[in-house]
């Protein structure tokens, strides 16, 4: 029986995703290449059912391609400035190893109908180049946005405020970061999907504004929303890019920040994927369920 092999679990959208990843049937072992076996994360993953194996060094080929060997799938949840060359890596090790799926940490925007403009999806479209130019088939995973993360990015908890842009009516999809693993490991069962293709994941599809009163109503808050006009918020953006790309990670997230939120506002529908996700029958947490259960504090 062929294996899995999974990058990235120790982090943190790796070790929401391994949980439920570890359930996808068809695979023995599964293993999870982690950079200290001994590491409080890694026994984490090994009580999951994860088969550690330790690679001290993951720029190197051989070492890479001795830890894929045997696999039919490789999940990468890498993330970081070095995600594009490990990444880049991993797929020559897998192509040379005879894996015939690479799934990249994509897992949030539809790139193929949000865009790679902005220099961080622009990395994880590189990443897709690479797999075709190798001719390894690739299965992007997209889910929105991370409805137990993204608050954390979009609201001001100190003060109870948020500002969205446009009207704040712009709807778009919710997932939490643990149901992904679920839904992908049934997803690698589906023959439709041996060769490669996309993979849509909704938990939640609301409003900016509606999410607000969700989130609000789950901690006992209510939060005060003011609203910018699309383009002044573009306008910031581009300037926060600016310093970003010059080294100031403040303004560069502040950027991704205003990126995110506006794009949907400027008529993007990279983020709705209430038209083509498939759950694989699987109940995910609805926003409210992500809300209520702690994540944000109370």
């Amino acid at each position: 029986m062929s294996s899995l092999v999974m990058f990235g679990a120790t982090g943190g959208l790796g070790m929401e995703v391994a949980k439920g990843l570890v359930t996808a049937e068809g695979f023995e072992p599964k293993r999870s290449v982690v950079r200290d076996a001994s590491s409080d994360k890694a026994k984490k993953l090994q009580a999951m059912g994860w088969t550690l194996v330790e690679v001290k060094d993951l720029t190197d080929p051989a070492a890479l391609e001795a830890v894929v060997q045997g696999a039919k799938v490789v999940v990468s949840t890498l993330s970081g400035n070095d995600m594009i060359p490990i990444e880049t890596s991993i797929i020559h090790a897998s192509k040379k190893a005879g894996v015939t799926l690479f799934v990249p940490s994509q897992f949030g925007v539809d790139y193929t109908r949000w865009g790679s403009a902005f220099p961080f999806l622009a990395g994880k479209k590189a990443v897709l180049d690479a797999a075709e130019k190798e001719g390894l088939p690739t299965l992007s995973v997209f889910a929105g946005f991370f409805s137990d993360l993204i608050f954390e990015l979009f609201c001001d908890f100190e003060n109870s405020k948020v500002t969205w842009i446009g009207d704040g009516n712009d709807k778009v999809t919710w997932t939490r970061r643990s149901d992904i693993g679920y839904v992908l490991a049934k997803a690698l069962a589906d023959p439709e999907l041996s060769n490669g293709g996309t993979l849509g994941i909704q938990g939640d599809f609301q409003s900016f504004n509606d999410a607000t009163k969700i989130l609000g109503d789950a901690l006992g808050k209510e939060f005060t929303i003011e609203y910018m006009d699309p383009n002044e918020a573009k306008k910031q953006e581009d300037e926060l890019l600016k310093n970003g790309l010059k080294g100031d990670l403040g303004a560069f997230f502040g950027s991704f920040k205003l990126h995110l939120m506006g794009e949907p506002a400027r008529g993007n529908n990279g983020c709705d994927l209430s038209m083509s996700f498939n759950n694989y029958g699987i109940e995910l947490q609805t926003l409210e369920d992500v809300c209520k259960s702690g994540v944000y504090g109370s």
